[in-house]
């Protein structure tokens, strides 16, 4: 019996290497001789290459089984990428009942990555920087691991400059409309760390619908239950803002830093949908509730950090929708996280929205 290639049809005979040709060169000669089939008995290992393999081979077992009515793999253990990844930000400062809201622009980036199994390398350009010619300051870091029962995932960025203040208060520019006034000296870090279970991981696949890794035959959700840490460190700058603004708002400081870092317990329900003709939608929600650290900083009064531990309501959501043609696959996916943060005499909001188009092959 062949292997499975694409919902549930059988690879030709042309598709698999010859089992009856001797290999020859040393053992990665042989692994590519194999179309990188890492069981093919053929291959003859050194001793602690043989002992990565067959831990790995544990680790799939025991942690990527799937029920084949429902999810099976792809036959592939390479991937080739282009990713078109957009993102936007936003904050939401109510200071004594008067909001104080800034954005920042659409930054794009777009990448290339080849992948084999869950070994990654690829390349990022700053689409911006390339149009306009500006030295925007970003960094971001992705890493994700994505099984049967479980995925982690860490994000973390450090982005300065390109916001505008949108809302100021009751303030309206002379002709009525909102204020749009550049902040440069914004400054947002963030590190995130989230890790889940999925509870119907038998039949429900997140790597079908994120990682283009299996494929899922028929529909299927899964309840989630997981950890979240995040830590963030904002630094607000309005001190080249005229008088007639700030007056408004009374004690409203030049500049703000606020940290805040998050323990949390996250919980929520993903469900993916087959689709005629290989389409798959997948929705996954996910709140979290938990312990949340704050400090605020206000540099125009000489005190002491202040301090505040209280509860984290935090939440992300995500929704792609994803198209599989043989080895092509081309997917586009919305994510959603937000952050909320208490205080008797404020309360501020962080939200990041993203979209992504991605365009591959496996082989």
């Amino acid at each position: 019996m062949f292997p499975l290639c694409m919902y549930g049809e059988e690879c030709t005979s042309k598709q698999l290497p010859d089992s009856t040709l001797e290999l020859s060169g040393n053992w990665f000669n042989q692994l590519s001789q194999c179309n990188f089939r890492i069981n093919d008995p053929r291959i003859k290992y050194p001793r602690f290459v043989n002992f990565c393999r067959t831990v790995y081979n544990w680790g799939d077992t025991t942690f990527n089984r799937y029920d084949s009515a429902y999810v099976i793999g792809t036959g592939q253990n390479w991937k080739l990428y282009a990713n078109s990844y957009n993102w936007h930000q936003s904050y939401a400062f109510i200071f004594h009942d008067q909001p104080v809201i800034l954005h920042s622009k659409i930054n794009s980036d777009l990448g290339i990555s080849l992948n084999f199994m869950a070994v990654s390398i690829g390349y990022t350009w700053n689409v911006n920087r390339l149009i306009t010619g500006k030295r925007d300051q970003r960094r971001i870091f992705n890493f994700s691991f994505t099984c049967a029962l479980f995925s982690a995932e860490i994000t973390s960025w450090n982005t300065y400059g390109d916001t505008k203040l949108t809302k100021f208060g009751n303030y309206k520019n002379v002709d009525g409309s909102n204020p749009d006034i550049p902040i440069d000296n914004m400054n947002h870090k963030a590190f995130n760390l989230n890790a889940y279970y999925f509870f119907n991981h038998n039949k429900y696949s997140q790597a079908a619908a994120y990682n283009f890794s299996k494929y899922q035959l028929k529909s299927a959700g899964s309840w989630i239950l997981g950890i979240n840490y995040g830590r963030h460190t904002i630094a607000m700058d309005f001190e080249h803002l005229p008088p007639s603004m700030t007056d408004d708002i009374p004690d409203f400081a030049s500049k703000y830093d606020f940290s805040y870092t998050d323990y949390t317990i996250l919980g929520g329900y993903g469900y993916s949908h087959v689709l005629p003709h290989n389409w798959l939608y997948n929705v996954t929600i996910l709140p979290s509730v938990g312990y949340k650290r704050t400090e605020m900083t206000n540099t125009d009064v000489k005190k002491d950090n202040d301090f505040n531990n209280t509860i984290s309501l935090n939440y992300q959501g995500k929704m792609s929708m994803t198209y599989n043609h043989r080895s092509l696959f081309v997917s586009a996916t919305i994510r959603l996280d937000g952050n909320c943060y208490f205080d008797e005499s404020y309360t501020f909001f962080n939200t990041r929205c993203s979209a992504s188009a991605i365009v591959g092959v496996r082989f």
